[in-house]
């Protein structure tokens, strides 16, 4: 202790080169690439800096002290996305880590993150000048654009966070029911409309209430492409589609040829985005714990997870599936109780039934597996390689766009040599972070409802 408190006093004398000599007495290799990297920050050499800690976090990879000294010297280097991507990694948070993501997503011409961050460095710290950035932030920033986001109930976990999130630079409304009149006068007090999918609301809306040089926004995610809800819309009141994924667009056109024609030209590709700090980043490898994170349906193709662990089990019996998800369908339900137990399998699998918190139960494992015939963009698949989790991914119409080719298989046979042809946690996360972030798609949303005309 008395070695570090040494080099703290000659570091705020500006003593650095009598500090460095210090740091080379520290034992611990990954203390002392800690210390000469922030010895070097405070020197202004930023480069030798990143250069030191990026040594230490090689050693340690989700040490928090170690994330937020190289962000803060990835930030002064001008590598904001960088900066923001260990920032997004330290669990817990503190308000410094918080007021730091904000001045990345300023950087990064992203005020509506900015803003959400310097609100919960405000509220952890309670430190005024802190509301006062905050405040002076929002006052050049904000909009007077009125924006309504109408859901019916239930399918608002998609856009909550982000109509939270824009509500700091617009007047928003987030209107989830199925109430007529509560829709009317949220359709009625907006200038922007956005629907959440275009089903049952997307038809009454556009079909039954006067555009009246509102713009209307409508979002399809996946099911109603292979529905017949395109027929059904008013496409000409529609001023932007947005769609999860490019291969919907190649459903829409294959299946509903006429609606296409029409909404072509309206069309907006727009990828769902991950919360990065909601789950939290693990260094894993190789292991026997895999995870389905579905409701148990059709589409999920549940029979294939059967034949995935039977197969393994085949080559080691310690293997184990653990499904969280609701059966859907009674006959999913008498299925698996049949199978089980005339395969022994009771202990090869584990039935959690709907689970809240999928950050918690994703810790322990090492496998998402993802036997999907069809997904818009899966969110169990990013939320995994989030937490540094390998998924398996059988090839789905659109995956070979969404996901690394490696991840991908055709054929169940193919498992087992996936499972032990290598395993980089790195690369799952940074995947997730450099395509299907929460900052990247709230920053394209505002751009599109900024170009609205």
């Amino acid at each position: 202790m008395e070695l570090f408190e040494e080099i703290s006093y000659l570091i705020n004398e500006g003593k650095y080169l009598k500090a460095k000599e210090y740091a080379q007495n520290i034992e611990d290799e990954i203390e002392k690439l800690n210390v000469l990297g922030i010895i070097s920050f405070y020197e202004g050499k930023y480069d030798l800096s990143v250069q030191m800690l990026e040594g230490a976090i090689k050693i340690s990879p989700v040490r928090s002290d170690l994330l937020f000294n190289l962000s803060k010297s990835l930030f002064q280097k001008g590598k904001y996305f960088e900066s923001w991507r260990y920032l997004t990694r330290i669990y817990p948070k503190t308000w410094e880590v918080y007021d730091m993501l904000g001045d990345t997503q300023i950087k990064a011409d992203n005020p509506a993150m900015a803003l959400y961050y310097y609100k919960k460095s405000y509220e952890i710290s309670n430190i005024p000048q802190l509301l006062q950035k905050y405040e002076e932030i929002k006052r050049k920033k904000t909009s007077r654009k009125k924006i309504a986001f109408l859901c019916l109930p239930t399918g608002d976990h998609f856009i909550r966070d982000i109509a939270y999130i824009l509500s700091e630079i617009y007047d928003v409304r987030l209107v989830v029911t199925g109430e007529g009149e509560k829709i009317a006068q949220a359709y009625a007090w907006a200038e922007i409309v956005w629907i959440e999918w275009a089903n049952d609301l997307a038809v009454e809306l556009t079909n039954k209430l006067a555009k009246n040089n509102k713009r209307i926004v409508c979002r399809l995610h996946s099911y109603e492409a292979l529905a017949g809800y395109p027929e059904k819309i008013k496409w000409s009141n529609v001023d932007k589609l947005i769609l999860v994924s490019g291969h919907i667009e190649r459903i829409l056109k294959k299946y509903h040829s006429k609606s296409y024609d029409l909404l072509k030209n309206k069309i907006e590709i727009l990828p769902n985005g991950v919360d990065l700090n909601k789950f939290v980043f693990k260094v894993r490898e190789h292991g026997l714990n895999l995870a389905v994170v579905a409701n148990i349906n059709h589409k999920k193709d549940p029979a294939a997870w059967m034949q995935v662990i039977g197969s393994l089990v085949k080559a080691d019996k310690r293997y184990v599936l653990n499904i969280a998800g609701s059966f859907q369908d009674i006959r999913y339900e008498n299925y698996f109780d049949y199978f089980v137990k005339e395969n022994s399998l009771e202990d090869n699998l584990k039935f959690y039934g709907y689970v809240k918190d999928i950050n918690q139960f994703l810790d322990n494992k090492n496998y998402i597996l993802s036997t999907s015939i069809h997904e818009g963009h899966p969110y169990n698949i990013m939320e995994a390689m989030a937490r540094g989790i390998k998924p398996l991914i059988h090839n789905y119409c659109g995956s070979k766009v969404q996901w690394p080719a490696e991840l991908i298989y055709d054929f169940a046979t193919e498992i087992p040599a996936m499972l032990n042809n290598g395993y980089d946690s790195q690369k799952y996360r940074e995947y997730v972070e450099e395509h299907y972030s929460l900052e990247k798609q709230v920053s394209t949303v505002v751009k599109l409802i900024n170009n609205l005309r």
